[in-house]
């Protein structure tokens, strides 16, 4: 029988652009990843004795990644994560579904993020992730 898996499960890994990501991210809290598409109408009328139904053909696929981690002195994933969104550089990352179990996503980011300053405990850091193959890696899932 599958296992159902819990959400905590998934796993988010950075590394140096250009190679896969083999350092675990320990401090991420969520882990957002969606394929969406940009599509190009293809309708045609037809020979006019129907109305048209509206047809689409995928002519881009869009990986949307986000993750917000809670930042910690000296933890080294995410410093290098802040440091590349800071610079505007690019960086390696795969985002697996469990330990061991299918890719989500594995390819290069520039990185964006976002430090709200709210008087609670902690701080959390939020990413906005964007594929680049500024190092030569297409991406993949």
């Amino acid at each position: 029988m599958a296992k159902a898996r819990a959400e905590w499960e998934r796993l988010l890994y950075e590394g140096t652009a250009g190679s896969a990501a083999a350092t675990q991210v320990t401090h991420v809290q969520k882990i957002d990843f969606n394929i969406e598409h940009e599509t190009f109408e293809t309708t045609d009328r037809g020979t006019g004795a129907a109305i048209p139904k509206k047809t689409e053909q995928v002519v881009k696929l869009i990986a949307a990644i986000t993750f917000d981690i809670v930042y910690h002195d000296s933890d080294t994933p995410t410093n290098a994560m802040i440091a590349v969104a800071e610079s505007g550089g690019d960086i390696a990352l795969k985002i697996v579904r469990y330990t061991g179990g299918d890719t989500m996503f594995d390819g290069d980011v520039t990185l964006k993020y976002t430090s709200p300053g709210g008087l609670e405990a902690g701080q959390i850091l939020s990413f906005t992730a964007t594929p680049t193959q500024d190092s030569g890696r297409t991406w993949t899932y």
